[in-house]
């Protein structure tokens, strides 16, 4: 598979941090990197598949796979994240196992070497949230208190410092937050108070507090209330408010803020013409969103045919994904996207040069694929 330098996604939650309208009781079952994909199945088990080159499926070698197979240990899991060359689940007891690449020491194991299988992070307390960058991992706790781990050169760890962490490392001064995204080198914040706020790189404006200046410690984003779902790609994030509107801030070369344009933005824009919303989901270059009616709209870089209509060109305002229904959560991944639907279906498309849409193949679609052997 092309090796991307950094990333990806975290998809956001349905209905998380209170006050959205949620449309499925399932939250984050999806974690896509890079160029795989993981998700939770009805039992509560992590199947994965795609890209394992450096042992991201969690199966203990690290061969790719084009077909889902079980991460071994990993029971009971409520949610996932994937980053990069890692993935993450977190388990109902709140323990939160890694696997992966681990250059930046995002496992969480104290080394910097990848774990083909499984590891429990020790010296968390029980978790309630989980997100994945690039190099880096973050978790949430009972009451509101994030912790990260991993490579820490942008100050995405949130800690003041730039120095990398194993151990997690609490975040500074950040307020009780509801939920957590990761991208590139930053990481971010939905607060209680449906506040958002970041911290790590800023080069295009991904923090969005009208700067490009990085900043080791939480800055609030400008301008957004009332948030109650963020997620992140590589350099640009989305929020979705209550009312179900979608804001975006960061870099904008190929659209994906979807304000119709291709400028980057330090503050938040409003994703043009696009109907209430209920849930939201990042790509490294493009964005998702599920609306009212349970269809989904994309936006952003297209060359893979990772926004779902059909074709490999770019959109800088959302299209329908074709043939999409009664979704329930989203889960944008290098280059391409994965949906699961109402009736425990699951459906992935764009690149598939690894096997990460999981239909046993290793061809592209450009609209949504069947997923075969996992039932959410």
């Amino acid at each position: 598979m092309r090796r991307v330098a950094t990333i990806l996604s975290i998809s956001s939650a349905l209905g998380c941090g209170g006050g959205a309208p949620a449309i499925g009781v399932a939250v984050r079952p999806l974690g896509a990197g890079a160029g795989h994909t993981c998700a939770i199945d009805a039992a509560g088990g992590v199947s994965c598949w795609g890209s394992n080159v450096d042992g991201q499926l969690g199966n203990g070698s690290e061969v790719d796979s084009p077909v889902p197979g079980r991460v071994p240990g990993v029971a009971r899991a409520r949610q996932l994240a994937g980053g990069s060359y890692h993935s993450c689940a977190l388990d109902a007891a709140g323990a939160v196992a890694c696997w992966g690449w681990n250059v930046g020491g995002q496992i969480g194991d104290r080394s910097n070497t990848n774990r083909l299988s499984a590891f429990t992070v020790p010296g968390l307390p029980p978790a309630t949230g989980l997100a994945a960058g690039s190099y880096h991992t973050c978790a949430l706790d009972a009451a509101g208190v994030a912790r990260c781990w991993g490579q820490n050169d942008a100050g995405q760890l949130g800690d003041g410092s730039s120095l990398n962490s194993g151990p997690p490392v609490e975040v500074f001064s950040l307020p009780p937050a509801a939920a957590l995204a990761a991208g590139g080198r930053h990481a971010c914040a939905l607060l209680r108070d449906g506040t958002v706020q970041c911290w790590g790189g800023n080069d295009n404006g991904e923090l969005g507090d009208g700067t490009t200046a990085a900043h080791a410690f939480p800055e609030p984003v400008a301008g957004l209330s009332g948030i109650v779902a963020v997620g992140s790609g590589f350099d640009h994030l989305c929020a979705l408010d209550a009312a179900g509107a979608v804001w975006c801030w960061g870099a904008n070369a190929y659209g994906q803020l979807g304000d119709g344009t291709t400028v980057d933005r330090a503050t938040p824009v409003a994703v043009a013409g696009l109907p209430p919303a209920v849930a939201i989901a990042t790509g490294y270059n493009h964005a998702c969103a599920v609306l009212q009616d349970r269809t989904a709209r994309c936006w952003g870089w297209n060359a893979s045919g990772q926004l779902g209509d059909g074709t490999t060109a770019s959109r800088a305002a959302p299209v329908p994904v074709a043939g999409l229904a009664d979704v329930t959560a989203l889960s944008g991944g290098g280059f391409h996207t994965c949906a699961a639907t109402r009736d425990g279906a699951l459906l992935c498309w764009g690149s598939n040069d690894s096997g990460q849409l999981g239909d046993g193949t290793e061809t592209d679609h450009p609209t949504p694929a069947p997923v075969t052997g996992v039932h959410l």
